[in-house]
């Protein structure tokens, strides 16, 4: 039996369908069934700040995903890591209690952190996260999950860029509605800074392929290829037939306009920290997955056409 966390999720949802259509016996955990869209699983309605619903999603559980997790750039850090460590830390808790055999966690390429000097970014370069919750948690977070092979668990983790797919409809995939919209005047930085960007299907195989071969106590990046926003941009208007970024607006407006926004706002759209993650160097290197798990990236071209062949109106 698998246990699938964050399955109401864009990652976790579409990992536990491709479990289930593999043969695999599937349960999820998820606060709110009805939220639930994968089919032929097993149900348990409970929280990882609930260790009874913790329990009772363990038994007869053998192998673990935990993609649950709370993205959040702009809340406070208490509330952030509550979620995402303290939550994987009751989790791995139960799994030790009721003799799970192996667990694969998603982390982020955030806890790594961007490129400070434009080399790729690998699995064994000192982390170096940005300032916000969301990285410097996730980083907390997976040195928290690698810490219990002290226990006997095998713990594997892997780390996504950003990821983009049909499924969901908010995320990465806004940028290809607004470039086909010809919505996005400006680039979101540079054009030469780097983005990193990769296909929900080439992440949910790495996840996989981690349970199958991933050596315990490793970490492993599940990225797509390295491309500039200038070449992102003028993929998304060739699939989509719209129009790329004309200008670039200058990080230091980006971010005293989100400042401004902040601070009028009780729950503002966007965040100096959202703009800083944006605007960074996101250059990873995906050697690590290739050579060890087997893994070979999509290309971006047909993934982003995919993409926008998701139903009509989403994108």
């Amino acid at each position: 039996m698998i246990l699938v966390t964050g399955a109401t999720g864009f990652i976790g949802g579409q990992l536990a369908s491709r479990l289930v259509s593999m043969g695999e016996r599937v349960r999820v955990l998820v606060r709110n069934p009805a939220r639930l869209t994968v089919a032929g699983v097993e149900v348990v309605q409970g929280d990882l700040g609930d260790p009874d619903s913790l329990a009772v999603a363990m038994a007869g559980v053998d192998r673990v995903y935990h993609c649950a997790s709370w993205i959040a750039y702009k809340a406070p850090w208490e509330q952030v890591w509550q979620v995402n460590v303290q939550g994987t830390a009751n989790l791995l808790d139960a799994c030790v209690v009721a003799g799970v055999r192996r667990v694969v966690h998603m982390s982020s390429v955030a806890a790594g952190g961007p490129s400070r000097d434009g080399r790729p970014v690998a699995e064994s370069d000192p982390p170096a996260p940005l300032d916000d919750p969301y990285g410097k948690s996730k980083l907390e977070q997976e040195r928290l999950a690698l810490s219990y092979g002290d226990r006997g668990l095998d713990v594997v983790v892997v780390r996504p860029s950003a990821v983009y797919g049909p499924g969901d409809p908010t995320g990465i995939n806004t940028l290809l509605k607004l470039v086909r919209r010809g919505f996005l005047p400006f680039y979101l930085g540079g054009r030469r800074t780097m983005v990193n960007v990769v296909p929900v299907g080439d992440v949910v195989a790495g996840c996989i392929a981690a349970m199958e071969r991933g050596r315990a106590g490793e970490v492993y990046n599940l990225v797509g290829p390295n491309q500039t926003h200038a070449e992102l941009f003028d993929l998304l208007a060739r699939v989509s037939g719209g129009r790329a970024p004309f200008f670039v607006m200058p990080v230091p407006v980006l971010l005293g306009a989100a400042g401004v926004v902040a601070a009028l706002s009780r729950r503002p759209p966007v965040h100096p920290n959202d703009v800083r993650s944006w605007t960074a160097n996101w250059c990873c290197s995906g050697e690590k997955a290739r050579v060890e798990l087997g893994l070979t990236p999509s290309d971006p071209a047909a993934a982003w056409e995919e993409t926008l062949r998701w139903p009509s109106g989403r994108i």
